[in-house]
């Protein structure tokens, strides 16, 4: 029986590179619609821009709307991307309703920031620095901006689910969507459960990011349950 990490259970930490290259090869299998063959993507919890820029490496001349709540984080990803006229920097979290947040850190601009003050004294860490931040909701942002994404990556600290509820109508025609699942959604008590049942309620097929590549669930399992770092690929089953 191979191990969780050889499933990609716990497999998600420093593995950038590979899941652009997993959520790429599942884009494959869509025609690019958008302009000339375009690209458009969704980076929801930019932090401080290594997704993005793995991404425009391999799709140099993709069209990428990055969102990021923290003051350093948005100066940061402002400063990398100032000479790329197809990368916009939006200063807000993404949520299941637009208004304001408090997005909970350990320090300013950390990988660590969420929306919930986490719990996290058995790592010694402590999440008491605040800053309050805009939100919006990808439904609103998208119709009001007129973008229809092709892909979009999540990867906000166990509020995952609020982003993607929020943006229902505009999961209707995006391709793939890559979210990450693991330790903080104890802190925001969400399982894949409900990840399982909302994607598979809208048309997606799930698969995992691992080591020799994606692999299919193809049911839920409570086995599934891994509070470690993994990362996700929801595929439509419009076109695939």
């Amino acid at each position: 029986m191979e191990s969780g990490l050889a499933l990609g259970k716990g497999w998600g930490s420093g593995t950038v590179r590979r899941e652009v290259e997993a959520a790429r090869r599942q884009l494959s299998r869509f025609p690019r619609v958008v302009g000339k063959g375009e690209l458009v993507v969704l980076d929801v919890g930019a932090n401080v821009g290594k997704w993005t820029e793995s991404l425009l490496e391999a799709e140099p001349k993709a069209r990428v709307y990055a969102f990021e709540p923290s003051t350093e984080g948005f100066r940061e990803l402002a400063k990398k991307f100032s000479t790329m006229s197809n990368v916009q920097i939006v200063k807000a979290a993404v949520g299941n309703v637009s208004g304001s947040a408090t997005l909970w850190s350990d320090t300013p601009g950390s990988g660590l920031a969420s929306l919930t003050r986490r719990k996290l004294d058995h790592f010694n860490i402590d999440f008491d620095v605040s800053e309050e931040v805009d939100v919006v909701t990808l439904d609103e942002w998208c119709e009001f901006n007129e973008v229809s994404p092709n892909l979009i990556k999540v990867d906000v600290e166990g509020h995952e689910l609020d982003v993607l509820s929020g943006g229902v109508n505009t999961l209707k025609s995006v391709d793939v969507v890559q979210f990450e699942f693991g330790g903080c959604n104890i802190d925001t008590r969400t399982y894949f459960q409900d990840f399982w049942y909302f994607f598979n309620q809208l048309g997606f097929k799930l698969y995992r990011v691992a080591p020799r590549g994606v692999l299919e669930i193809s049911k839920y399992r409570e086995l599934d349950e891994a509070f470690r770092t993994t990362n996700f690929l929801a595929v439509s089953r419009r076109k695939s």
